[in-house]
């Protein structure tokens, strides 16, 4: 693997002169933070959580975190006479927290920390500066259009290689400042680091590690737990969501459905989720009481992780016993879902901590994060699961003994998995694959231990992935055994709940041909009802199939659906709900009629972000290890296996990535809008030109350098409408556009020194 060194320097302290948007109430009005205090008896804590529960039972929202001997909550008026009517010890810590988040002005965060957009900054410079090691990837815009970003650094960042991936995130709740505080200074260490700290440069050549270092913008930028909807995200995810912290859906908000897409696009082998309000390493499960299959991995790594750290006596357990009952957390959905070995660190008991504090704080957890990278480098296994006739890689998942299954990486086939050191038994299930089998696998302290597989075509098309999971107020009489809805039908079933909802990636897209095109099987004698609806995204719209009775075949030709990705079954609310086996058994869904074509297509123009619009002929876009260039009108096409990816376009001074489904046979319009990265003269060349109206009706007037031109006007289809001569004066160029019929047009201007691309869009 190739080094990258530099000697360049990174400049942390920027100008707080930045203008942010005007104060908000972020805030319920006259909500208030109150600790309680729960320290003696046990009892105490448990009347606390008990009187919350009940409040919120009776239609308050009442959000809370347990600490040591304490509960912190949020509270309006109301709630806090009902808490105090029923005896409990409170101390009100802020009388006001909309005054309070005020009080820290247009920078949003206390004097010493950094707002949003220095974070960003900070960000870009490491991206510039290191852009071996280091690229900034555009996740998307959270509530109120902020935008969210990620760092990847590790050598040949822009690749995906046959590396463990690692997720760091920090900032879900926008008022526990340190941990993007924690975060952006990692990340500047790997950089600055790598060639010359040997610990750093191993960790940087031999894992990829991606850090979203503010996953709630709105959050920092107006001093609240919430975003910009009043959601509690940390609330919000969908395995075992329950309707908390005013989440009104599973994955409702837009900040927790980036935070899906990332973890479900990668193969993360460690995410680990920043908080503060106590000091406590907490790992999953937080919706249920008992262990984890995982939990001898979840005990070792937060073990080391606090071996590692700064803290004296860091306490370090589940967080259902080791801190308070929630649902829909971040950590439970990336290990429920993904079987990613995912927790939450909470790195000191004050959530805002002296800026004094912020690099004391920053060299407890340093340490404990690069052990992590060190873990899941040097110990588990790894491999490539492979087609025998071809050679290409397979989307495939893997049943490590009974611990929750893992998917292969989508983009080049590789899988890795921490485990702790013992004798291991492999099942690997592809869609269109015979089941694989491989027992004896040896796990020693400190080695990785590498299982390639070769599997050969003939099975069947299964249900491969797990996208969300409800079962309402719980069930904790039954196991929550999600991952035996996925693969072969093997008499082993999860049961989704008294009126539960479980959606599933198909993986292969279901077609809607003639006859049946999927069958649902249920594992047990005693037949019961359910729902069933499709869609082609794990959000909808989802349109109602049909209603099953135990094993029950269903024909999409019911809906208006071609084909579908993902298919979710509600249980019909039969039974009750607190017992072994409730609500529907769910042990397998097959496609009958999969989508077995492997190869699909992206289709578009590349322009810039800003206007005026202008496309960008020789962008290099690259998509799942394949690249193309765009031609002279900025298009592109570009083919890749059926999945969701990350495609990426650069140009001289410009750079774009977004997350794209590619979906097998089919080809998706999606254009790149890239944004400058660095100016320079001939950048400048194209914001001297630009046309008005850019929304034309009959006439538009061109405006620019002087000269004779070339100009050519291209549909999106890239076919030549018009070309003519044109003389481009000082008063500008009128070009009649009554011969263009409606639509969006790319007007070209060029001569012997200057091409430039115009977009404009003709109405009626």
């Amino acid at each position: 693997m190739k080094k990258f060194t530099t000697c360049l320097a990174i400049i942390l302290l920027l100008s707080s002169n930045i203008v942010t948007a005007q104060p908000k109430t972020p805030w319920r009005y006259g909500e208030q933070q109150i600790k309680i205090n729960t320290s003696g008896l046990p009892e105490n804590l448990n009347r606390a959580l008990g009187t919350i529960q009940l409040a919120n039972a009776l239609g308050m929202h009442i959000n809370y975190e347990e600490g040591d001997g304490f509960i912190r909550g949020y509270v309006t008026g109301e709630e806090l006479t009902y808490l105090l009517d029923n005896g409990l010890d409170i101390y009100v810590e802020i009388e006001d927290l909309n005054a309070f988040s005020a009080s820290f002005g247009d920078r949003g965060v206390p004097t010493g920390y950094y707002t949003v957009e220095e974070l960003d900054a900070i960000a870009d410079s490491l991206a510039v500066n290191f852009p071996g090691i280091c690229t900034k990837h555009f996740l998307g815009s959270g509530s109120g259009s902020h935008s969210l970003w990620a760092l990847k650094i590790s050598d040949n960042s822009s690749i995906d290689e046959n590396e463990p991936e690692l997720l760091f995130d920090g900032g879900i709740h926008g008022d526990e400042i340190g941990g993007p505080e924690n975060l952006i200074r990692f990340a500047r260490d790997l950089c600055v680091g790598y060639g010359n700290n040997d610990e750093i440069s191993f960790a940087v050549d031999n894992a990829e590690t991606w850090i979203i270092y503010c996953i709630n913008p709105y959050g920092r930028d107006f001093m609240t737990r919430y975003n910009e909807n009043g959601v509690d995200i940390n609330r919000d995810c969908g395995y075992m969501w329950n309707g908390e912290g005013n989440s009104t859906g599973i994955f409702s908000q837009p900040e927790t459905k980036i935070l899906r897409n990332i973890l479900r696009d990668h193969q993360f082998v460690i995410h680990i989720s920043y908080h503060s309000g106590t000091e406590f390493i907490s790992y999953p499960w937080s919706y249920r009481e008992e262990l984890t299959p995982d939990n001898a991995n979840h005990y070792f790594l937060a073990q080391q992780y606090a071996a590692n750290s700064g803290y004296s006596n860091i306490p370090l357990g589940p967080g259902f016993s080791g801190m308070y009952a929630i649902n829909g957390s971040t950590k439970d959905y990336g290990y429920g879902a993904t079987g990613a070995i995912s927790w939450s660190v909470e790195i000191s008991v004050s959530k805002q901590p002296p800026a004094s504090q912020i690099g004391s704080y920053y060299l407890k957890n340093k340490d404990a994060m690069l052990a992590m990278i060190f873990n899941a480098i040097n110990q588990g296994i790894n491999g490539i699961i492979t087609d025998a006739n071809t050679g290409e890689t397979i989307a495939a998942t893997l049943f490590i003994n009974d611990l929750f299954p893992i998917n292969t990486q989508k983009s080049i086939g590789d899988y890795h998995k921490f485990l702790t050191p013992g004798t291991y038994s492999i099942r690997i299930q592809a869609n269109g694959y015979q089941q694989e089998e491989i027992s004896n696998v040896t796990i020693t302290s400190g080695l990785q231990t590498t299982i390639n597989a070769t599997l050969i075509k003939g099975g069947g098309y299964f249900a491969s992935g797990l996208a969300a999971c409800q079962i309402p107020n719980n069930n904790t009489a039954d196991e929550g055994n999600t991952p035996a809805a996925l693969g072969l039908p093997d008499n082993i079933a999860y049961s989704i709940g008294r009126n539960g909802t479980v959606i599933l990636d198909m993986g292969t897209q279901v077609l809607n041909r003639t006859g049946y095109d999927f069958r649902v099987y249920e594992n047990d004698a005693t037949t019961e009802g359910y729902k069933v609806y499709g869609a082609n995204t794990p959000d909808g719209p989802w349109l109602m199939i049909g209603n099953g009775n135990g094993n029950t075949s269903f024909d999409l030709s019911a809906t208006i659906l071609n084909k579908a990705k993902y298919i979710r079954i509600t249980d019909d609310g039969d039974g009750t709900s607190q017992a072994p086996d409730a609500g529907f058994d769910l042990d397998a869904i097959e496609n009958l009629n999969p989508d077995t074509l492997t190869v699909g297509w992206i289709s578009g123009i590349v322009y810039n972000d800003q206007l005026p619009f202008f496309t960008i002929p020789g962008a290099i876009v690259s998509l799942n290890n394949n690249e193309v260039i765009s031609d002279e009108n900025g298009a592109f096409i570009i083919s890749s296996m059926g999945g969701e990816f990350e495609i990426t376009a650069t140009a001289p001074y410009y750079e774009g990535t977004d997350t794209v489904l590619v979906v097998a046979g089919d080809t998706l319009i999606h254009n790149m809008h890239l944004h400058l990265t660095e100016r320079a003269k001939n950048v400048d060349l194209y914001h001297a030109f630009f046309v008005y109206p850019v929304k034309a009706t009959n006439q538009i007037v061109l405006y620019g350098a002087e000269g004779q031109y070339n100009m050519e006007i291209f549909n999106l289809q890239g076919i030549k409408i018009d070309e003519l001569k044109i003389n481009l004066t000082g008063s500008g160029y009128l070009y009649r556009t009554l011969k263009l019929s409606p639509g969006l047009f790319i007007i070209r201007l060029s001569n012997k020194t200057t091409a430039i691309s115009l977009k404009i869009t003709v109405s009626s």
